[in-house]
């Protein structure tokens, strides 16, 4: 009798098993090759995205020295202007003086700073005279800096420190001599924040000025405080720093700054904290311990955005649910920038595999995290290495670019500052088509959607309820920002593995139709 009823169960459960299976392949093969339906949904609203951006660390202080001309307005254009990326963030890094050390295996990773040193007799109030400084210094970021500003686009200037001046450091060097050493002295918490402050005052006086007076202005006095920065084998400018120190840090920092804005009648920002990575799920990152000893303090309630570095989150759609529930539940009202990333990987990929990967991490960051700015590491990089968002090859002095470098610009050509995304629904629940999009109602009205179609096959795209024409701009294996109209009947053909952009004419062309309709 027991045998019996096991072998119906068996076979009940293989029945049971068999319809499931026929039925989730049936839809798994009708999402794959039908029509996917997606409803725009304008009335979910979510962050304002401000813009995208880049560094200027390391390359740019040997790239602007250079005689050919043509290489460095080619570098500069490929950036931040409109036939290029068209960033509007600048991410401009302030030396602690690890060049003049000579202390690194390779010169470009130790910054050359502006103050003096043979100016120092011991007196740390030297530091708050400008007379101290030598502006002359960095002559090859400042001549990179001064071209990207020229082009325009630039709203945005964000000044980050990898470590204090030297002079101002336990051991002398710009980095630690042991592993999670705090490295900044404590009586030189105000000697920083004057270094910090005159030199952002004359890079704003007599650089940002002559292009634009109104762009926002950030200072970042520190990067990556979690991670080790001491020890052997250290290879640049790094500075640890501990929760507790930390936050008594930016605490005298927001001060003087408070102080310099209304002697000054300025407005510039402290930007905090450049975690060196928002997943939670690794104790080494410490977020929680970092956020707790903040929000101790009056200033983190003023800041609305805090900066992040999302290295290793790679596309783990986990990880920023995480981080998003976290901040949701503990610390309402904070946005994430996503201010470095780059792809940890030897080598450089020129494939569109590459450039897929790195829409989806892009894409995951705007859609899932709701990041308000997203800012890859190198803006030039001459390393055999996935840090780079154009290659310059010291040898002929020629440039280059990846398929990663045109699946950046599918967002941050057209997705400007000023955009708010909005909701989306698929009619392809468990995501087995290979579709991923995200949509956004830009500044002037129209809808901007972003779709990457990670699949073998083009995939249509069901949007009833639209009108107007339609512009779409693709990048896949063989096309690079590839641009055609059409006029809008519905649908959407999405080629096959592309990261493909679409502007929609007319404003928000989905609102007469309750926000769009899943499809017919």
């Amino acid at each position: 009798m027991k045998k019996r009823v096991a072998l119906y169960t068996t076979i009940g459960f293989l029945a049971v098993m068999l319809v499931i299976g026929t039925t989730l392949g049936g839809y798994a093969l009708s999402v794959y090759f039908g029509v996917t339906g997606m409803k725009i949904r304008a009335d979910m609203k979510y962050q304002t995205v401000e813009g995208f951006g880049a560094s200027s660390a390391w390359t740019y202080q040997a790239l602007g020295l250079i005689e050919n001309e043509e290489i460095k307005e080619e570098a500069i254009e490929k950036l931040y202007g409109d036939s290029g990326l068209a960033l509007n963030i600048f991410r401009y890094n302030i030396g602690g003086g690890g060049a003049e050390l000579n202390v690194y295996s390779d010169p470009l990773r130790g910054a050359e700073s502006f103050f003096d040193a043979d100016k120092f007799k011991g007196d740390y109030s030297v530091f708050a005279n400008k007379d101290n400084y030598d502006f002359t210094r960095d002559k090859g970021a400042r001549e990179l800096f001064e071209k990207a500003l020229s082009k325009g686009n630039i709203d945005e200037v964000v000044f980050f420190v990898n470590s204090p001046h030297y002079l101002m450091t336990r051991n002398g060097l710009t980095h630690g001599s042991k592993t999670k050493e705090n490295n900044l002295k404590e009586e030189c918490y105000v000697a920083f924040s004057d270094y910090l402050l005159v030199i952002v005052d004359w890079m704003y006086d007599n650089i940002i000025c002559k292009y634009n007076k109104d762009i926002k202005i950030y200072i970042s006095p520190v990067n990556e405080p979690q991670w080790d920065w001491g020890g052997y084998g250290i290879s640049q400018e790094g500075c640890h720093y501990d929760p507790e120190v930390l936050a008594k840090f930016y605490d005298v920092f927001y001060t003087k700054l408070q102080e310099y804005n209304q002697r000054y009648g300025m407005s510039f920002e402290m930007d905090i904290f450049e975690s060196g990575n928002y997943k939670l799920t690794e104790s080494g990152t410490k977020m929680h311990a970092y956020m707790k000893a903040l929000s101790k303090y009056d200033y983190f309630d003023e800041i609305d955005t805090l900066s992040a570095h999302s290295y290793g989150a790679d596309t783990n759609v986990r990880v920023r649910n995480l981080m998003y529930s976290f901040l949701q539940r503990d610390y309402p009202g904070k946005n994430i920038n996503v201010s470095e990333y780059c792809v940890l990987r030897e080598g450089v990929d020129k494939s569109m595999d590459m450039g897929m990967y790195s829409a989806k991490v892009i894409m995951r960051d705007l859609s899932t995290l709701n990041a308000v700015k997203w800012n890859y590491w190198l803006s030039v990089s001459v390393y055999d290495y996935e840090d780079g968002i154009v290659y310059w090859n010291r040898k002929d002095d020629s440039l280059s670019v990846t398929k990663r470098y045109y699946a950046m610009g599918q967002f941050s050509k057209f997705i400007e500052p000023g955009s708010e995304r909005i909701g989306i629904e698929y009619g392809d629940s468990l995501g087995w088509n290979g579709i991923e999009s995200v949509a956004f109602i830009k500044p002037d009205g129209r809808l901007a959607l972003i779709i990457i179609n990670d699949s073998p096959r083009n995939h249509k795209i069901s949007l009833h309820g639209g009108y107007g024409n339609v512009t779409e701009i693709v990048t896949d294996e063989q096309r690079d920002w590839a641009v055609r109209d059409f006029a809008f009947d519905g649908y959407i053909d999405v080629p096959a593995n592309c990261v493909a952009t679409y502007i929609f004419t007319g404003e928000n062309p989905f609102a007469g139709d309750n926000q769009g309709l899943l499809h017919k």
